[in-house]
């Protein structure tokens, strides 16, 4: 489940050697100012609140490498605990039976 996104310009996702878009037919085109949001999936979409528009897909460990040292993208520290695996301690449960 996706949990954050940053905006970016799609200027700046066009340096990665590797980019390419995915563009539908009724889409306009995207301008080097147009805005992208790269979820913490490293998938590119053109809304951060729909499921549908992705621009770029291709997550290889090269675009992991370009979103993390030429974009800085990382998750903020104070959202860092939303990622980390919530293990509960539930009491354990006692089966008695009536007498």
């Amino acid at each position: 489940m996706r949990k954050y996104c940053k905006a970016y310009y799609l200027k700046d996702f066009r340096q990665f050697r590797d980019w390419s878009e995915k563009a539908e037919e009724q889409d306009t085109p995207l301008t080097d100012d147009s805005v992208g949001y790269l979820w913490d999936d490293f998938v590119v979409v053109k809304s951060p609140v729909q499921d549908n528009g992705v621009i770029f897909d291709q997550v290889t460990p090269e675009w992991r490498d370009f979103c993390v040292n030429t974009l800085h993208f990382e998750i903020p520290e104070d959202l860092r605990y939303a990622y980390e695996e919530q293990v509960v301690d539930a009491p354990a449960v006692q089966n008695h039976a009536a007498v």
